[in-house]
């Protein structure tokens, strides 16, 4: 399925290529001398380090038109970042004829610019495709709307997005540093605080726990915390998920310490004060130990 939507996203961007800039050859392409009441058309396609936009307008009877005009266009990734913003006057007498360019079938006349993709800022998205907003304020006052929801605009690379979140949540994160020792190991919570991850161009928030574990027994010992979860003031309680750092099964030799982070979905965001909690190893009744720490998020 994954393999079917390129392809499908790829033969609409070469569709935007069909159309091509001025021509004379404009029979039986009316141009109505009424205002803009639509957009009719606004696409835009990529010319190596440049993109061409143009959009066409149209009556109130859907007969192409031409007229003056104030023009907003506003690009955006796929988690609605704004990567470029522009705003400028247009001329009735700059908008040129435009014609389909396999046929040469005229289309109607077009306002069209090109736009430095150097001018644009990075963005996230899993295919290099964000969307342009067009606004288009008429000489009466009326505004139009229409949007182009194909556009190629550079893109941070994983690499990129995850120092990006790493540094965001380093900003704001809250230094915690509690030890709890109980049988064969010392568990030291360091940090927490919410924590945004990109997935699949969409930005998810977690809450998120970093953590120290050391074996501080005489064997190896399996680090196998069962019932690991966050409660909030509410006593919900947030059982953790995947896309943590921390082996949460894992070996641990005598002396070594692992560190990583485990994460949390739905904890709200107004807490000031949560419980990590989790039962791991046992003493010499065969009870499991309870680790339980107060995480102070203020």
């Amino acid at each position: 399925m994954r393999k079917i939507a390129i392809l499908l996203i790829a033969l609409m961007v070469v569709s935007v290529g069909f159309l091509s800039g001025c021509t004379n050859n404009q029979q039986g392409v009316i141009t109505s001398t009424n205002p803009p009441a639509n957009i009719n058309t606004f696409a835009s396609t990529n010319e190596g380090g440049l993109i061409r936009f143009y959009f066409l307008l149209e009556d109130a009877n859907g007969v192409n038109t031409i007229s003056d005009g104030h023009v907003k266009i506003e690009i955006l990734d796929n988690t609605n970042n704004s990567l470029y913003t522009k705003e400028f006057d247009v001329k009735s007498s700059e908008f040129v004829d435009y014609q389909l360019k396999l046929t040469g079938q005229g289309i109607g006349k077009a306002y069209e610019w090109r736009v430095p993709i150097t001018d644009i800022n990075k963005g996230i998205s899993s295919f290099g495709f964000g969307k342009a907003v067009l606004t288009f304020l008429t000489p009466e006052y009326k505004t139009l709307n229409a949007e182009d929801t194909l556009v190629q605009v550079p893109t941070y690379t994983q690499e990129e997005l995850e120092n990006m979140q790493e540094e965001e949540y380093e900003r704001s994160a809250i230094i915690v540093n509690l030890v709890q020792t109980k049988g064969s190991f010392e568990v030291k919570v360091t940090k927490a605080g919410f924590f945004n991850k990109y997935e699949w161009d969409q930005q998810k928030q977690y809450f998120r726990v970093d953590m120290e574990v050391k074996n501080i027994g005489s064997k190896s010992e399996y680090f196998l915390p069962s019932g690991l979860a966050i409660i909030d003031s509410l006593y919900n309680q947030h059982e953790y998920t995947y896309g943590g750092t921390l082996n949460t099964y894992s070996s641990v030799y005598p002396g070594v310490t692992k560190k990583g982070y485990v994460l949390f979905e739905d904890v709200p965001l107004k807490e000031t004060s949560v419980q990590l909690v989790f039962e791991l190893g046992y003493d010499a009744n065969y009870n499991q130990y309870l680790f339980k720490y107060t995480i102070n998020l203020k």
